[in-house]
């Protein structure tokens, strides 16, 4: 296993975890965007009343989201900015937490992974910003397979974590090199709310990485993590990009999920390649990692099986 990535320990970042929790759970759950924090008073399955994790006393919310179905109560639980080995415990901590009131997930549900692209290129510049921005969108198109057959599940097709449109790659040019901050704004938010959201780059410095499905495991979201966090650092640190197209190499590692996921790993150094760390991996995103790859490497061939014609 190479060595932990110590830069990426510094990147903040944030999740969201969109479920479904049994009404008398003791959770209040507040307006979109007007989440109420989750403490104390809750309410196991077995009625044992529990506290809900927080980070550096930071504590999650939880907010109504109108696209979660199911039958129970729509909860997205939106997490404090979290960073470092304490910030990615805090987080595993709390995914358990979820499954403790009798939280579910359906084919409604998400789980967004939200980067500070400035703590990871160390400025608030927007033609950095921009830059960065067409780099990740590039190298998030060829590990596109990889991005979503990690989850299993087709959110691919769903209008809230679709596959980039076909102008996107001249939408991030713009966000790259047009001087205008008001253009470069129209250009990310014409990027939409798919597989990688820019709509908050130039005016909070973030990028949400939106294709990852509902789910309350643990490894599911470790890897999810590790994903979004690692393919930004790859994209603050790689030189020369070629096209938005796969090359022939991209195109024979990718054809399927299953082989996909193997080349994100190599790409990100996680496994095989000459890399001297492992991007994005730190703390237990680094020392679980052979357990957790078992888990997405079998999402990635059940993503085979039911989705083998994916346009990805």
């Amino acid at each position: 296993m190479k060595k932990p990535d110590t830069k990426a320990a510094s990147v903040l970042f944030g999740v969201e975890l969109e479920t479904v929790i049994p009404a008398g759970c003791g959770v209040q759950v507040g307006n979109y965007h007007r989440g109420i924090q989750v403490t104390g008073g809750l309410r196991k399955s077995d009625g044992t009343v529990v506290t809900a994790p927080k980070f550096n006393r930071n504590a999650w919310r939880a907010e109504h989201d109108g696209s979660i179905r199911g039958s129970g109560v729509a909860c997205e639980f939106v997490s404090p900015i979290l960073h470092g080995e304490a910030g990615v415990a805090a987080l595993c901590e709390f995914v358990e937490f979820t499954t403790t009131i009798g939280a579910t997930v359906n084919d409604s549900c998400g789980c967004h992974v939200t980067v500070s692209v400035d703590s990871i290129i160390g400025t608030g510049d927007h033609a950095k910003r921009g830059e960065f921005a067409r780099k990740l969108a590039h190298i998030a198109q060829w590990h596109a397979r990889s991005i979503y057959g990690q989850t299993g599940a087709g959110r691919h097709v769903n209008s809230y974590s679709h596959t980039f449109a076909a102008d996107v790659a001249n939408l991030v040019k713009t966000m790259e090199r047009h001087p205008e901050l008001r253009i470069k704004e129209s250009a990310a938010i014409a990027c939409g709310r798919g597989m990688i959201n820019f709509r908050k780059l130039f005016s909070h410095g973030l990028v949400e990485f939106r294709a990852f499905a509902g789910t309350t495991s643990v490894a599911k979201v470790q890897h999810h993590v590790a994903t979004a966090i690692g393919l930004c650092r790859r994209a603050a640190e790689v030189e020369c990009l070629g096209a938005f197209k796969k090359n022939k190499v991209q195109e024979a590692r990718t054809r399927t999920a299953a082989d996909a996921v193997k080349f994100l790993w190599d790409y990100l150094g996680w496994t095989g390649s000459k890399r001297d760390c492992a991007l994005g991996l730190f703390g237990c995103l680094h020392t679980e990692f052979r357990q957790y790859r078992k888990e997405a490497l079998r999402l990635c061939r059940q993503f085979d099986i039911r989705y083998p014609h994916a346009p990805l």
